[in-house]
């Protein structure tokens, strides 16, 4: 502070001011601008009041500003929509498959079985579980014993709950009760050629090829009409890889393994 002020201040304290008196007549409200009165207008009929009831009809806004019943009722519908399309449901029973020696029955149908996540279980592994190499079987009891075993084998399989792809030996549908009992579940019969199998079997293992590779095509043509009786569906398993079977196999058991032993007469095999 300067001196000159100094000088000219009062000695002694400050003096006290009179309080102000309340005012006698209420403050008056400055009206908004025309702009503010119409945004505040705005805002509060956008904001729905949720101290009472809504209005019958009015659709209530969510937390994102949508209403219900407008943007998220349909998303929903859609997705039961999804839950609830036909054909993409596994059958309840084993999918069984059959044909002819080394057609892949056992190899493509383990992967079918990884494909749809479900078990897989081949019947002549079972049978040589209990009672040892199916060919030393054949030589010491004969055929006929081995397929009364075969045949309760197969009926012990099938009898088992829930969707799984059980793979049978080549003869399996010579015995009628196993045909009967193939007639309640979806059936693929797996078919190729015998120059493919003479290509790619291991004919060490198989001791009827390896003593004479034409008993397949005989074989074959006495069974075929079994095969074709039994089957639902047919895939040719020399025309494709198994990557492409194993899909197209994996999509027909998804579509609930469709019975079409009514129309399969007279068609052509599937590729």
């Amino acid at each position: 502070m300067t001196g000159h002020r100094r000088v000219a201040r009062d000695v002694g304290p400050p003096a006290q001011k009179p309080k102000p008196t309340p005012p006698t007549s209420p403050l008056q409200v400055i009206p908004q601008s025309v702009a503010e009165q119409a945004k505040a207008d705005a805002q509060s009929a956008a904001v729905p009041e949720r101290s009472g009831p809504a209005k019958h009809g009015a659709p209530i806004a969510d937390a994102g500003g949508a209403a219900a019943g407008t943007a998220s009722a349909p998303r929903a519908r859609g997705r039961r929509r999804r839950r609830r399309r036909p054909g993409t449901r596994l059958p309840d029973r084993a999918i069984v498959f059959v044909g002819p020696m080394a057609a892949g029955k056992t190899s493509l149908g383990k992967r079918v079985a990884r494909e749809l996540g479900v078990p897989f279980v081949d019947t002549d592994a079972v049978i040589v579980r209990r009672h040892g190499v199916i060919t030393e079987f054949f030589a010491t009891h004969g055929e006929a014993e081995f397929r009364r075993i075969e045949a309760e084998v197969i009926a012990e399989e099938l009898a088992v709950e829930g969707c799984r792809i059980v793979a049978l030996g080549g003869g399996a549908v010579l015995t009628e009760s196993t045909r009967a009992l193939l007639a309640n579940h979806p059936v693929v019969l797996l078919m190729t050629t015998q120059e493919a199998v003479l290509r790619t079997a291991n004919i060490a293992r198989r001791p009827l090829l390896r003593d004479d590779p034409q008993a397949w095509g005989r074989i074959l043509n006495e069974r075929r009409p079994l095969y074709e009786e039994v089957a639902d569906v047919t895939y040719r398993t020399d025309r494709a890889t198994q990557e492409q079977l194993v899909r197209r196999v994996a999509q027909w058991a998804r579509g609930g393994g469709r019975h079409q032993r009514s129309a399969r007469r007279g068609e052509k095999e599937q590729s």
